[in-house]
Formats: structure tokens, sequence, C-alpha cells
């Protein structure tokens, strides 16, 4: 059996947003098409971003102050804390996909074999990823589709027939 492409597997024409979406369409969209990302497109369509569960619960979080220790008269604070902080606070006070979104996306190419989608997948601790061809978005693979190939015997990982 040849190797399953990404394309073979992913959900085709995905649902997107825009960067002005507001905060409450895109968690209404992904609630009632029961998905757990959405792409966020420019008005080329080309993709900025992605806004997923994990992006919006960030808002109804608890933001904790950035660790610092008082030294000399003035702050420290502990490295890599207060870009923590203004990042889980820029997302609890956003309005919009823009605002809410995670930026440089890990993307895998249409092309690219479901087995390496799949490993991507584990090695990132990630569920889905928007897929690419040609440069332009034309689907996302989740976890679950790649369940379905398991569910339906098919290998993920390529052998020659």
């Amino acid at each position: 059996m040849k190797e399953v492409l990404v394309e073979q597997a992913m959900t085709a024409d995905p649902v997107t947003v825009t960067p002005d979406t507001s905060v409450t369409d895109v968690a209404k969209i992904m609630v009632d098409r029961s998905i757990g990302g959405i792409p966020v497109v420019d008005d080329a369509g080309e993709l900025v971003g992605i806004v997923t569960e994990s992006d919006l619960v960030v808002q109804d979080s608890d933001v904790k102050f950035p660790s610092f220790v008082s030294f000399l008269s003035g702050y420290v604070f502990v490295p890599g804390s207060l870009h923590r902080f203004n990042e889980k606070f820029k997302k609890a006070v956003a309005s919009t996909a823009g605002d809410v979104m995670t930026e440089n996306v890990v993307t895998v190419d249409a092309s690219d074999s479901a087995e390496h989608a799949a490993t991507l997948m584990t090695n990132k601790k990630m569920k889905r990823f928007p897929v690419i061809k040609d440069g332009k978005l034309v689907g996302v693979l989740t976890m679950a589709d790649i369940v379905k190939l398991i569910s339906r015997d098919i290998p993920v990982e390529g052998t020659e027939e």
C-alpha cells in the first residue's frame, strides 16, 4: 500500500475567520461546527494565525503577575515571566481573532505523509495543523482525521506493495 498523504486525510475547505472577527463569533463558530481550532486568514486568503480552544480559555483564566525579585532598590523579573505575562494578558483582554490568535503557525504540506504529520503532532504536542498547498490554505488535519484512518484500518505509515 502506498503511503497516505495529508491531502487524503485532511478536512478540505476549512472554515476560516479574519483577524477582525470578534472572539464571541469565533467561539460560536467553533461550538456550532464542533471544531477545536479555526485558521485565521487575511483579505487575500493567506494564513496569518490560528485560534484554538486553548487561546479562548486563556481569556477566562487567572492572569498571574510576572515573578520578580527586589534587587538594589529595583525589580528584576524572572527571565521569561514578563513575556508570558504579556502574552496571557493580551489574550485575556482580546476582543478579536487577531488579538487572541497564535501567530507563526506550524503547518503541514498537502503532499506530506500522514505518518509525518502524526509524528509532528506527537512531538509538538499539537492536535491540528493547517494544511498548505502551493502557499495556500487548503485544509486542516486533526488528530481525529488520523484516528479515522486507523478506524478504517488504513495504515498511517507507508509500506511498499
